[in-house]
């Protein structure tokens, strides 16, 4: 008690103490405290600077250099007339040389419609020749065909008699005017990369080759027959294998050349159409899609489109793919064989052309080669637009940064390929200057907003169709019938009448098989890179990882190399299945019988019977035995494809570049794609390794601050799954705690 005396009022000390008095701030605007003392500054969660950031994005205003228009506006500002002078006169910006052989072409005599062309092309290729993008002041001169009238300014002028009244006049005739008239345009260069496949060397050589085979079939046919022979024995090993596999060994490769530059031809053309003058609609341009598209009816989409290099390569390809392999099997026949039994030539059996299929094959070959001149016109006359291969997200990533086209695709998330159709089909863009712009100079009609209006379907799954049981089923189900298919009809009696009537029509079975493995691997190529961003935190290499890109033969290497084993066995697959076609022709006009008993018996049988046909007794199973080997193996990768690829990860096919640019148009990893349109690959990926980033595919916050399903850099706010909306996630950091 005695201590309470000497007590300070609570809150004051006139001393120094241990302890002294906490000095509350009753500001309203007082930073809060911490239980521990400590100043917490709760904004530092979302600072001044991303909060303004979020409400610029959320007004449709790009940010951090999106959006900025470098590389689309003019670099250089030159006059019309500046084109028709030589380097040594330009003015003070020296200009390209040009040859006088465009300056013949250049006319300023006549101001019509023959000019604007000229001179169009003249200033497109000064853009070309920079590297720039050129402004051109076109100047025109005009007549003035209306008579200037005597106007008496004496009572405006005062009275003053010093003017003179007459200034508009010439000898007593009124005087025409003569104006200049000048409007402006911007031109820019026309890049015009494409992969060799699709250049005129490679072009070329394929037209040679289809006109050279189809003339050496025409040849063989009237040469009579190829081989005289009483056993095979009698034939050495070239002979043998020159009629025997060498044929639908040249068939086989023939079609895997047409459907390399097919495969470019389908993936490249949305960018052609983007590169012409003018630009295109959304549904002819970014919103295209015929890498997943059906084969057979690829060309009629195309010829709806009036993508004419489309059409002719896939006509060209599925013949050289389907028709050709199995012409070629059907061409070829063994006389004597069960129909023609006493049909023999003088050694005994003869190997010899059928006059109906042969013809067929020549023709269809002459009608590729013609189809490969008209492709080869129609890819050398129009650019581009390209300065290097565009691969994977970050190539369309790249090219999507200059301009404001990011904001078309606002809540399109999420949105069905028939939504992004309504919602950018009275939009029109083009690539300029390796730039994906809308495009305003070319106003849209009402015919073109409503050219390709089409039925909405209810009910659009994501995932690829060849991907889906509804697919993998059937197609599974009918290899492993076509596995029992070929010892029935080799074996049975009743059965083998058939590969007697019809010896093409194992080889037909094989070619669908192959094609429809192509399509399961086209898928597979398409989706792998989104499937590994699924799993969250992938390397920089998965955004510009493209495996539809790859050539055939090279792809599943690649794959292999890249740990990707599921896409490697695939790509295997393919290889395997045109292995399979040239086994499968060896199955027609052979009784397989003949070749159960041992090995002396089944030669001596055989050797003087139709029933084998041309095969010997190692050939027969070494073909049979490796045909069901392989159906064996492409069962087995199927079931592991459907087993770990059937289930949906993404909200729709990434098969468009518009569905690719709606899952990144609101990713903050764009700003890291600021100025790197002109980057080929390896040096994108260079870019991306250095900024040491992961990136993933799920929900994330975007630059406006609202949730987003697409693709971005980690941290994401969740991953994706199929039909979940994870859009209203907890995020209380952003959450406004005065309204509570």
């Amino acid at each position: 008690m005695s201590l309470l005396g000497s007590a300070s009022p609570m809150g004051f000390t006139q001393q120094r103490t241990a302890y002294g008095p906490i000095i509350e701030d009753e500001r309203e605007d007082a930073p809060m405290m911490s239980p521990t003392g400590t100043g917490v500054d709760l904004s530092s969660f979302v600072g001044p600077e991303v909060l303004e950031r979020n409400r610029q994005e959320a007004n449709g205003i790009l940010t951090g250099g999106l959006g900025q228009g470098q590389g689309l506006k003019p670099e250089l500002t030159i006059k019309s007339s500046d084109l028709g002078q030589f380097h040594g006169n330009a003015p003070q910006t020296p200009l390209s040389p040009i040859s006088p052989k465009a300056l013949r072409r250049i006319s300023f005599r006549h101001p019509g419609l023959r000019r604007a062309p000229t001179l169009r092309d003249a200033c497109q290729a000064e853009a070309n020749k920079r590297g720039k993008v050129v402004e051109v002041i076109i100047e025109e001169e005009s007549k003035d065909d209306t008579d200037t009238h005597h106007i008496d300014l004496d009572g405006l002028s005062g009275g003053n008699s010093a003017v003179n009244n007459d200034f508009d006049t010439l000898d007593g005739q009124s005087r025409r005017g003569t104006f200049t008239k000048t409007k402006t345009e911007v031109f820019y260069p026309q890049d015009n990369w494409k992969p060799f496949s699709m250049r005129w060397p490679y072009l070329s050589a394929l037209i040679l080759l289809s006109v050279g085979l189809s003339v050496v079939q025409e040849y063989l046919y009237r040469r009579g027959a190829l081989y005289s022979f009483n056993t095979t024995n009698d034939l050495n090993t070239w002979e043998y294998f020159s009629f025997k596999y060498l044929p639908t060994l040249i068939a086989v490769s023939f079609g895997v050349l047409w459907q390399i530059t097919d495969f470019e031809v389908k993936r490249l053309e949305a960018y052609y159409q983007l590169s012409k003058e003018g630009g295109a609609l959304a549904a002819e341009s970014i919103n295209i899609d015929y890498i997943t598209f059906f084969n057979f009816l690829r060309p009629v989409k195309a010829l709806r489109y009036k993508h004419y290099a489309v059409a002719v390569s896939s006509i060209a390809t599925l013949l050289a793919v389907s028709a050709v392999p199995t012409l070629q099997a059907a061409s070829i026949d063994l006389r004597p064989n069960k129909d023609h039994p006493g049909e023999s030539g003088p050694g005994g059996k003869q190997i010899v052309f059928n006059s109906v299929f042969s013809r067929l094959l020549s023709t269809v070959l002459a009608l590729i080669a013609i189809f490969g001149c008209i492709l080869l016109y129609q890819l050398q006359r129009r650019p581009s637009g390209l300065v290097a291969d565009v691969k994977g997200i970050a190539g369309i990533a790249a090219m999507a940064n200059r301009s404001h086209i990011l904001m078309d695709f606002k809540n399109m998330d999420t949105a069905t390929p028939d939504m992004i159709h309504k919602q950018l089909k009275a939009h029109r863009y083009s690539l300029r200057n390796s730039s994906l712009a809308p495009e305003f100079n070319k106003p849209l009609s009402l015919e073109e907003k409503d050219r390709y209006d089409a039925k909405v379907r209810k009910h659009q799954n994501p995932h690829p169709l060849m991907l889906r049981l509804v697919a993998g089923i059937p197609f599974i189900l009918g290899m492993v019938g076509f596995m029992v298919l070929i010892p029935v009809i080799l074996f049975e009696r009743r059965v083998n009448t058939i590969a007697d009537k019809v010896p093409w029509l194992v080889t037909l079975f094989a070619v669908f098989i192959k094609l429809a493995w192509g399509t399961l691997e086209t898928d597979i190529r398409m989706i792998e890179p989104f499937y590994i961003l699924s799993k969250r935190h992938a390397s920089p290499k998965a955004l510009t990882l493209d495996y539809t890109s790859m050539a055939f033969g090279w792809m599943p290497i690649r794959a292999f190399l890249n740990g990707h084993v599921l896409v490697g066995l695939v790509g295997l697959g393919s290889v395997l299945a045109e292995v399979l076609t040239v086994c499968s022709a060896s199955f027609g006009n052979i009784d397989g019988r003949g070749f159960v008993r041992g090995l002396p018996q089944a030669e001596e049988d055989n050797h003087n019977s139709v029933n084998a046909g041309e095969e010997t007794y190692v050939s027969f199973w070494v073909s049979f035995i490796l045909a069901l080997s392989i159906l064996t193996f492409l069962c087995f990768v199927a079931i592991f494809v459907y087993s770990r690829r059937r289930h949906p990860f993404l909200p729709r096919q990434p098969n468009t570049i518009a569905s690719v640019l709606a899952f990144i148009h609101q990713s903050k990893m764009l700003y890291d794609f600021v100025g790197t349109e002109k980057k080929n690959n390896d040096e994108m990926v260079k870019h991306l390794v250095g900024i040491k980033k992961t990136y993933g595919l799920g929900w994330f916050a975007g630059r406006d601050g609202e949730m987003h399903c697409g693709v971005d850099e980690e941290e994401l706010v969740s991953s994706y799954k199929h039909g979940e909306d994870a859009s209203k996630a907890s995020m209380p950091w952003l959450t406004n705690w005065t309204d509570y």
